[in-house]
């Protein structure tokens, strides 16, 4: 997903988290599609930007990490999985 595109539009934020290798995830609502579309994970300090299936937060940020988001190597990981 184009990091720039999609920042010009100016998308409602769920909120940011920070991932255990100190990343700052920030959870988006689709600035099209609202939130029948899935959450979109972005990384501004990477300017990077990809979607996921999750149609909520909640696993993502919840205490046991087991569905954690971070990037690396430029790739969406959740819960250590590649995206």
């Amino acid at each position: 997903m184009n990091y720039e595109k999609l920042m010009k539009h100016n998308p409602t934020s769920y909120g940011i988290i920070v991932n255990s290798i100190g990343q700052n995830i920030e959870f988006y609502e689709h600035p099209l599609k609202g939130d029948e579309f899935p959450v979109i994970i972005v990384c501004h300090e990477l300017k990077l930007a990809d979607y996921t299936d999750f149609m909520e937060t909640d696993d993502m940020i919840a205490s046991h990490k087991e569905y954690e988001p971070s990037f690396v190597e430029k790739k969406l990981f959740i819960g250590g999985f590649e995206y």
